[in-house]
């Protein structure tokens, strides 16, 4: 008989009062991404009625104001008599401490991994190669993910001081406007911070080069270069671009709205280099390519391509450049004429 999954059985497993095969079967139920999600909510909840360690606040007060009325310590007497036992039982502890040490070290590394591992504290939003999709975050901010894109959230904290997101990948952000103006922050793995109130734009955040693409409001990049800090403030229209190094290079475009133009499945490129137009590809498809002819890399792409697959895509690039494209699995190969 199959157990049924429901919020007293996972209390009780926090508790840990299941049996094996209660365990067996939530570990099962927890395969499910839906599962897992409702499996930290009743977490939190749990850890909220239980806190591990609750201090006993009024047996401490009373002992202070008693040191304070006859400037001896009120627990001496209890610590003298905790040594005498202790002791006397020395021995015996003895035989039995390195087992015990041993144990509690790795009980207390394996609660601290599973604690603070990025699973319990992060809500993780991922899409796929070829996948675009749309997530609400918890202050109502819509985020529209580019495929082989992730955004992690935390789970506590979030706008309690200010709301902080980490993507890798490229994103489009609607930020909704909190009552007391909390800050909507982006950190990126290459030490880049996108401060900002309530604004609409654009980010890419891959290894090879970072974009951020201010379509409305106002926003303050935060960022390092040769080991110094710095901040530039945008204006919509501007387009910030970071080479590997984090290097800033900041322009106006008349074109905001098309560095986007990929949650529809249109492609835009302004002056692109086919070099860059692979990388973006090997990111988002996860294909390998191989070039074949002299400054191949250098041609340059403009105009923009609907299409609803990289095969489309990959026809479109050979008939503007007039080059030869060679498919094989995820491999293609790029010869020029």
């Amino acid at each position: 008989m199959r157990t049924e999954i429901n919020k007293e059985l996972i209390f009780n497993h926090f508790a840990r009062k299941t049996s094996p095969i209660q365990r067996k079967e939530i570990e099962k139920w927890l395969t499910e991404k839906v599962h897992e999600e409702q499996y930290y909510l009743w977490l939190e909840e749990w850890e909220n009625i239980h806190p591990q360690y609750v201090a006993g606040t009024e047996d401490a007060t009373g002992q202070f104001i008693d040191f304070l009325k006859t400037g001896h310590h009120p627990v001496k007497k209890a610590t003298e008599k905790f040594f005498d036992a202790e002791r006397n039982c020395r021995l015996r502890k003895k035989r039995n401490l390195f087992l015990t040490s041993a144990a509690s070290v790795v009980l207390l590394a394996g609660l601290s991994a599973w604690l603070f591992s990025d699973r319990i504290l992060f809500r993780t939003y991922r899409t796929a190669y070829s996948e675009v999709a749309t997530y609400r975050l918890p202050d109502s901010t819509l985020v529209k993910l580019n495929t082989n894109s992730m955004l992690r959230v935390p789970r506590w904290g979030f706008g309690e001081t200010r709301r902080e997101v980490y993507l890798d990948g490229d994103a489009s952000f609607k930020v909704t406007h909190t009552i007391d103006n909390k800050q909507f922050v982006v950190k990126t793995p290459r030490e880049l911070e996108v401060v900002v109130l309530g604004t609409e734009f654009t980010m890419f955040a891959r290894d090879q080069f970072s974009k951020v693409i201010l379509k409305s409001g106002k926003v303050q990049l935060l960022y390092n270069e040769d080991r110094q800090s710095k901040e530039v403030t945008m204006k919509p229209g501007d387009l910030a671009t970071f080479s590997k190094n984090n290097r800033l290079e900041l322009k106006t475009t008349p074109y905001a709205q098309i560095y986007s133009e990929w949650e529809q499945r249109r492609f835009v490129f302004e002056e692109t280099s086919l070099e860059e137009v692979v990388y973006l590809l090997q990111e988002n498809y996860g294909l390998t390519f191989e070039m074949r002819g002299e400054d191949l890399g250098k041609r340059m792409l403009m105009g923009s391509f609907q299409a609803e697959s990289v095969d489309e895509l990959l026809q479109s690039i050979a008939e503007l450049l007039d080059i030869t494209v060679k498919r094989q699995g995820n491999h293609v190969l790029l010869t020029g004429s």
